[in-house]
């Protein structure tokens, strides 16, 4: 698997944050959705503190901001 851009720069808090937000997201798709959105699909994440979110941008250019409530939009 490509390694996710900016995902070294991340806090194990924001690291943490990510997974659990991503599982979470991926849970609530259908299947035939999951694919465009598994982790081979995430290109870049980023580090959002006045969010207190992280950025994520898919391979299919969807822009996704996980919180840390584990929620997304």
């Amino acid at each position: 698997m490509t390694p996710i851009a900016g995902y070294e720069k991340l806090s194990d808090a924001e690291r943490r944050l990510f997974i659990k937000a991503h599982q979470k997201h991926l849970s609530s798709l259908k299947s035939n959705e999951r694919d465009q959105y598994g982790l081979g699909n995430v290109i870049e994440v980023k580090s959002n503190p006045q969010q207190a979110a992280i950025d994520v941008r898919f391979l299919n250019g969807e822009q996704r901001q996980f919180t840390a409530k584990g929620t997304w939009y």
